[in-house]
């Protein structure tokens, strides 16, 4: 199939299923810490890759990558799971939306509407 330049591909590219594949395997430890997506290996139960999206592009840690320079499996599944969470306001971890709580309007410290992990919700008194 042709594509026009500048187009993204109609169909995903093994790097884009794979790094599907790994996040539908892996999604409860794939992790958001300091800045830095925590994405296991898909072989190797000890490793983990660390994966920076930004701004300014996507990074990782793998051979993959280092050598191509260009997405791996490991920031396609990073990527998925950046979709798939949100930001709690009160520690700024990541958290999927079923995990967090609503803040209502009594809250002095945050927003109506803010979202927070359970324990940040418990902390401010918001469960």
């Amino acid at each position: 199939m042709a594509r026009t330049k500048g187009t993204a591909p109609e169909h995903p590219s093994t790097r884009e299923l794979r790094g599907l594949a790994l996040y539908r395997d892996h999604a409860d430890e794939i992790r958001f810490e300091g800045g830095v997506w925590l994405v296991p290996s898909q072989h190797d139960n000890t490793s983990i890759y660390e994966v920076v999206i930004g701004r300014h592009g996507e990074v990782c840690e793998c051979a993959d990558f280092e050598r191509r320079g260009l997405a791996c499996k490991h920031i396609h599944a990073a990527t998925v799971a950046r979709a798939k969470t949100r930001e709690c306001a009160g520690c700024s971890g990541r958290f999927r939306g079923r995990d967090l709580v609503e803040v209502g309007d009594d809250s002095l410290v945050f927003f109506e509407g803010d979202e927070l992990c359970r324990p940040c919700a418990r902390t401010h008194g918001a469960l």
